[in-house]
């Protein structure tokens, strides 16, 4: 709860003193004073220092009415300001003095002065201070030394993190909170928390009211960010491991087989395999390891032959890698042209789906155009082929063939399906164009092999018969090599596969948090606190004579817990949109009123302040503002600071007030007068 007790206002001139000081007491205050005695001034100067003055749009000492920080005018004299500050004694169980400069030669406007006790009531000028700041980087999360971190702490307010437009999460502000439970004259009337500053959050009101009623809304909201964030962090992890996968079967020229790169359930990693393709067969890595451990195993023992005992076996080589180096020259050459023709046909799948976006977002805006009884003539994608571009006629039909063009739903529901279609095709076609790029590595590396073994063979052919044979020696060098490179790979891919079975079982509990998430965002709880809201502001429209609209139309919305109507066909609007002027004036202050007096009954997290600059807008009569002043009163435990005019006048204050239980604040003449320095207002 938030309560305060006094208010002092001190501006040092040129000659000498001036000044106010006024007492507060629970339950309903009415601060009364004429137009031009300073009523603002007290208004502001309370939203001063509890560094709200954002609420009056802009922040420090330029918020502040000249009186505090230009010149004091009094009996036709002018008094130069020199030094003017602001104190203000709050309650919370506790109680803590605030005091605030607005100009000062030595101290700045961010800079807050906290005692820890009761400076204005009780006097004690002996309590603890601590100095802190306010509107710089840090003041909102500074637990040392910002401001409004330690006003949040005071209030015994958790606040929530919160969305931005942007997607980043911060803290939702005191100064967004604020325009719930003070309304400030010249915006303050204009909407519901008209004033409030946005500083980036998404839906910002929204987020204001489910924190007024302590709605879980944002607990289920911290789960799905708190899904998001560890889904994002999975996401990353998974697209690693599959990069890891990737590198293996690049290195190892073979294809991967049995997991994708997005993330999936993993029944058995078995089925995650590295294949050797080849055109006589394809063959398992692991498969491929064994056959060589095989082959080498015959000719590991065998004593090394001369080039002469060596020919009849190179010769047969030879051929051989002939034979298969034009076998794979060929099949390069095919596959070559086959890939320059897939990616030509991407392109055009690619540019078709341009086009068909297009031509749906025509077609959609046409559509919202017929929607709003608009004309629209029912063409066929600008008469253009989407395949080829090529100009066509609207139809194909004989000219005296009556013809019956799409409706634009038809046509939109068609675009639709031929974009799904063609966004398939595009899929499948990089898939296999993907294929046919590592096939086209794998043949170039091959063929330079080949190439190579061609060449050594051919050299050693020529040698001196008497020499050993360094063909057959690099063969069995390069096949143990080939040996060892395939175990690491195999053995990394074994680990590999280990720990994408590790992460399918962390998607699959990944997934099941994701189905225990609330379908939606209110639970049954926060459905009752707005039928709360909602029975509290409909009583007190009641009471405060509202017109516009039947009150079996209105209810709060359960999307932005504003006030809505409903219409004749069943829709629904803003309440403000079907009220008179002085009608919605009811119902800012049926709903303010409604908000404080909600979440007590649900324990929510409203200051239990409220505080209203000339709530008396648009003419209302004043026995209607008596009416308000009525509801206001009855908050007796509470406190609630009305500032108003009461037309100047003795008689519409005495109406207003007949029968009320109240305090009353009198601001004689003029806020800001002479005192001395031991003297009291």
């Amino acid at each position: 709860m938030l309560k305060v007790r006094a208010i002092k206002i001190e501006v040092n001139t040129n000659e000498g003193l001036f000044g106010a000081k006024y007492n507060f007491s629970s339950g309903l205050n009415i601060i009364r004073g004429d137009n031009s005695s300073g009523k603002s001034t007290l208004f502001q100067s309370i939203l001063y220092a509890l560094g709200f003055e954002e609420l009056l749009g802009g922040r420090n000492a330029k918020t502040m009415q000249s009186v505090l920080k230009d010149q004091v005018e009094y009996n036709d004299e002018l008094h130069k300001v020199i030094e003017s500050s602001v104190s203000l004694e709050i309650e919370n169980e506790e109680i803590i003095t605030i005091k605030r400069f607005v100009i000062s030669p030595t101290k700045k406007e961010q800079l807050v002065e906290v005692y820890y006790g009761s400076v204005l009531v009780d006097e004690n000028h002996s309590c603890r201070m601590q100095q802190m700041y306010v509107h710089s980087k840090g003041s909102a999360s500074d637990n040392l030394y910002g401001f409004h971190a330690f006003l949040a702490e005071f209030l015994k307010w958790e606040l929530p993190e919160v969305l931005t437009t942007q997607g980043e999460t911060i803290k939702l502000y005191l100064q967004q909170i604020a325009p719930s439970f003070i309304v400030e004259q010249k915006s303050g009337w204009t909407d519901f928390l008209a004033t409030i500053p946005y500083y980036s959050t998404k839906n910002a009101e929204s987020r204001v009211i489910e924190f007024i009623l302590n709605l879980d809304v944002f607990a289920t909201q911290k789960k799905k960010q708190e899904y998001q964030y560890d889904k994002r962090i999975f996401d990353d992890k998974w697209t690693k491991l599959y990069s890891k996968f990737e590198n293996i079967a690049k290195n190892t020229r073979t294809a991967l087989m049995g997991i994708s790169s997005s993330p999936e359930i993993i029944n058995n990693k078995d089925v995650i395999n590295l294949i050797i393709q080849r055109e006589d067969g394809d063959i398992d890595l692991t498969e491929e390891l064994i056959n060589l451990k095989r082959d080498y195993s015959k000719i590991e023992n065998i004593q090394y032959l001369t080039v002469g005992e060596n020919a009849s076996i190179n010769e047969a080589r030879l051929t051989e890698q002939q034979n298969k180096l034009g076998i794979l020259t060929i099949q390069y050459d095919m596959l070559n042209p086959e890939l320059t023709f897939d990616n030509e046909k991407l392109q055009q799948y690619t540019e078709q789906l341009v086009n068909i976006d297009e031509d749906l977002r025509k077609n959609k805006g046409a559509l919202k155009i017929q929607n709003l009884g608009g004309n629209t003539d029912s063409v066929v994608a600008a008469l253009k082929c989407p395949t080829c571009n090529q100009k066509m006629e609207n139809s194909l039909l004989p000219v005296d063939v009556e013809q019956i063009p799409m409706r634009l739903e038809d046509n939109i529901s068609y675009l639709e399906s031929q974009k799904r279609m063609i966004e398939a095709y595009i899929e499948s076609l990089k898939n296999i164009i993907n294929n046919k790029q590592q096939r086209l590595i794998n043949y170039q590396e091959e063929i330079k092999e080949i190439r190579q073994s061609i060449r050594d063979l051919k050299n050693e052919l020529i040698q001196d018969n008497r020499l050993p044979s360094l063909v057959e020696l690099e063969r069995k060098i390069n096949m143990k090599k080939k040996i060892d490179f395939y175990e690491k790979s195999t053995t990394d891919f074994l680990e590999l596969k280990d720990e994408a079975k590790r992460m399918s079982d962390e998607y699959q509990s990944l997934l099941r948090r994701k189905n225990q998430l609330p379908k939606t965002s209110l639970t049954a709880e926060d459905y009752q606190k707005l039928v709360q809201l909602e029975k509290y502001f409909k009583e007190i429209l009641k009471s405060l004579n509202y017109r516009s609209k039947p009150l079996n139309t209105v209810k709060i919305s359960e999307e932005n817990y504003l006030p809505i109507t409903k219409t004749e066909d069943g829709g629904f609007y803003s309440i403000k949109f079907d009220s008179s002027a002085s009608d919605f004036i009811r119902c800012l202050w049926a709903y303010h009123t409604a908000l404080m007096q909600a979440s007590l009954g649900v324990n929510g997290n409203h200051p239990l302040f409220f505080m209203l600059d000339e709530p008396k807008q648009q003419d209302i009569a004043m026995v209607n503002f008596k009416l308000f002043l009525e509801v206001l009163s009855k908050f007796k435990e509470q406190q609630v600071l009305v500032l108003a005019s009461f037309e100047n006048s003795d008689t519409s204050f005495k109406d207003a007030t007949a029968g009320i239980d109240f305090n009353l604040v009198r601001i004689e003449n003029k806020l800001i007068c002479p005192i001395d320095n031991n003297d009291e207002n």
